[in-house]
């Protein structure tokens, strides 16, 4: 009887540990990305073979045939994900009030989750540094946004790629 009971133990706390590493944030899924939509939306497949669309979480990028610049962003967007292996991270929220999972995808699994990697590896963080997109964040998935609006910044007193129309892009690049 106490040998099952210290198997009932063991088996709930393996459970629980479980449980607690694949809502980590540092969990990354492996997918690769088959479509680009636009400059922040994607269709991918799991390893599963399950097909997923994914709203980058970050950023917001012009809208296709409605916003100057789009076909910039999604050609760049293209260059980066399409037809390649890309790693998904998830923060608190599963999905969008559209159906599509929310994720920020990573090139590469960073060792850490340092700005310089935020920036360099972070689909988000290489789109808002490179000006194809801006800040774009909402409660409760806000993990990287000091990093974002940092990594914008630098990129909006350059007047790089959105940065550098006059006018407004997208919902709020106008200075």
């Amino acid at each position: 009887m106490k040998a099952r009971i210290k198997y009932l133990i063991f088996i709930a706390l393996l459970l629980g540990l479980y449980a607690f590493i694949s809502r980590s944030n540092n969990f990354y899924e492996e997918v690769y990305c088959y479509k680009v939509i636009d400059g922040d939306t994607i269709k991918a497949k799991t390893i599963d073979g399950d097909s997923m669309k994914i709203r980058i979480i970050g950023i917001n990028a012009p809208e296709k045939n409605k916003e100057e610049y789009a076909e910039d962003s999604c050609k760049f967007a293209k260059s980066l994900l399409e037809d390649k292996i890309i790693y998904l991270e998830k923060d608190i929220s599963d999905k969008d009030q559209y159906g599509r999972f929310l994720r920020y995808i990573w090139l590469k699994i960073p060792k850490n989750q340092s700005y310089k990697n935020i920036r360099d590896l972070n689909y988000s963080g290489i789109s808002l540094n490179k000006g194809y997109s801006r800040t774009y964040t909402f409660e409760p998935d806000t993990k990287y946004l000091k990093e974002f609006k940092k990594i914008e910044k630098n990129t909006r007193d350059k007047k790089l790629g959105l940065w550098a129309f006059k006018g407004e892009v997208t919902r709020g690049n106008k200075r």
